[in-house]
């Protein structure tokens, strides 16, 4: 819990953008935690219409009436519009209204403006100030002195892979262009690094996992057109976004909301949570899904979000609004969604007819757990055992997931694959060779 917490703290306090210092800088922070490969795309490089933009640095940002210091854009990382043009001269109040931006979050915030990264043409010279600010001005002529200067750079994809005995892999992702945005999205990222250190851990894996920490859309967009034929390998894409805050997890569909992925999570969020929040795709939050989604690629990208939040695209997103527990029940969320990947298999019996699950050869009647204080609960759990293993032997057609199994009688995935498993251990029935978790799109 307070080690995530750390990580949000040191992967926090950069200037992020698309290109830049920030996100140059923040490199070394990130290849500490995992070995990231790094991609890089020179700025002013244009695909499908999106185009990385240069690096901006203020160089001086003031705004003064009868010279007297009004507002001095530089006092905050987020005073001066993102990719904002240099502009001198004075304007009447209106004018220079039409210039400022403010938060509704609170009087005293100062808003994030990320705008001109994906609208170039859209660009034009502001300021982000606190409202309090903005209702206090006065009528009369300003002086304006805002001095941007460009350079050329490079925006930089972090990819890491991780194999298993698969090629095909989930998907992890996270943002890492909003300065200093501690839940939007370093939360996401923190989360990432930390699932993907658990999973090498492991002494084997059935599928690969990848986490990729990039600018959002644009990065993702020439890192997946990069990959060319290789994209055929990600079975789906496991999104985390703003997911440090005090409010519960949300989970955001796919698409078609049919995916083995989508499977995956309403199972563990109904077994993990009881009661939660689900939406279709694009309801609940807007972000990398129509990249991953898109053709030809259709990936199946499900969100774990926790959006809404205080300070959303603000000054006030700071390390401390972000909740060490929080951050720790996503992780342990993502994880348990791969686990149920990973045992999400397709088995096929050997045998013809039905088996005598008691006889000693196989012992695989699974008697009745012990009643304990909740009677209701003991018998529940007991006629679900026993109408699965009267009806297993149908299931065990090499054409039924095992989450669909462990849907359909309401037990945990983890428990119906280690009964299954052992079914397979006696030889009474086979994985299949083209069994899958994360490619299984509908179906």
């Amino acid at each position: 819990m307070d080690d995530l917490l750390r990580l949000v703290r040191k992967l926090y306090p950069f200037p992020y953008s698309v290109t830049g210092r920030g996100n140059d800088d923040a490199v070394a922070a990130f290849q500490s935690e995992l070995p990231f490969q790094v991609h890089e795309v020179a700025s002013g490089s244009e695909l499908n219409g999106w185009r990385t933009s240069p690096a901006c640095h203020i160089e001086k940002a003031e705004i003064r009436k009868d010279g007297r210091l009004i507002y001095d854009g530089r006092a905050s990382p987020l005073g001066v519009i993102t990719l904002s043009k240099s502009f001198r001269g004075r304007v009447s109040l209106t004018e220079l209204k039409e210039h400022l931006y403010f938060s509704s979050e609170s009087e005293d915030a100062i808003p994030y403006h990320w705008t001109a990264l994906y609208r170039p043409s859209e660009r034009s010279w502001g300021f982000c100030v606190p409202h309090r600010l903005y209702q206090a001005l006065e009528e009369g002529d300003y002086d304006v002195d805002l001095v941007a200067t460009e350079k050329t750079g490079t925006m930089k994809v972090l990819d890491f892979l991780l194999p298993g005995d698969s090629s095909e892999t989930v998907l992890l992702n996270a943002h890492n262009c909003h300065p200093f945005q501690a839940n939007d999205d370093i939360s996401g990222c923190a989360v990432g690094i930390r699932v993907l250190q658990m999973l090498r851990q492991r002494q084997r894996r059935r599928l690969s996992y990848r986490l990729v920490i990039a600018p959002e859309l644009i990065g993702t967009v020439f890192w997946l057109d990069a990959l060319g034929a290789k994209a055929r390998d990600l079975g789906c894409t496991i999104m985390l976004k703003s997911v440090g805050n005090d409010r519960p997890l949300r989970l955001q569909q796919s698409f078609t909301g049919e995916a083995q992925i989508d499977k995956a999570a309403h199972h563990v969020f109904r077994h993990r949570f009881g009661q939660y929040d689900s939406g279709e795709f694009r309801t609940i939050y807007g972000n990398d899904e129509t990249v991953f989604e898109a053709p030809p690629f259709e990936i199946p990208s499900i969100s774990l979000t926790r959006f809404p939040f205080f300070g959303y695209h603000t000054n006030l997103d700071t390390p401390d609004t972000v909740s060490g527990p929080r951050l720790l029940d996503t992780a342990e969320t993502a994880l348990l969604i791969i686990d149920a990947l990973e045992q999400n298999l397709l088995v096929r019996s050997t045998m013809t007819g039905l088996v005598a699950l008691s006889h000693p050869r196989y012992g695989l009647y699974r008697a009745a757990p012990a009643p304990g204080i909740d009677r209701e609960k003991y018998a529940e759990i007991n006629t679900k055992w026993n109408l699965l293993m009267n009806c297993l032997s149908r299931h065990l057609n090499g054409r039924t997931h095992l989450l669909e199994i462990a849907d359909r009688y309401g037990l945990p995935i983890a428990d119906v694959h280690a009964y299954v498993s052992r079914f397979v251990e006696k030889g009474l029935a086979v994985n299949c060779a083209e069994s899958t978790g994360a490619h299984g799109r509908p179906g």
